[in-house]
């Protein structure tokens, strides 16, 4: 599955750095731990709405 790297959030897979709208491939069979981080979205489609709340935790 493809992921895109939330905003202001930064991160390392496979020695390779992300930030902010970066865009990588996962295995499906680990996508739903990438998820659940908060650290990535799915990139298939636009930013959730409340995406910037502050009360994400």
């Amino acid at each position: 599955m493809r992921l895109r790297v939330g905003m202001f959030r930064a991160l390392v897979y496979d020695g390779t750095e992300y930030s902010g709208g970066d865009e990588f491939e996962v295995p499906d069979e680990s996508a739903a731990q990438w998820l659940h981080t908060g650290l990535v979205l799915r990139a298939d489609g636009a930013w959730p709405e409340d995406y910037m709340r502050d009360d994400r935790g």
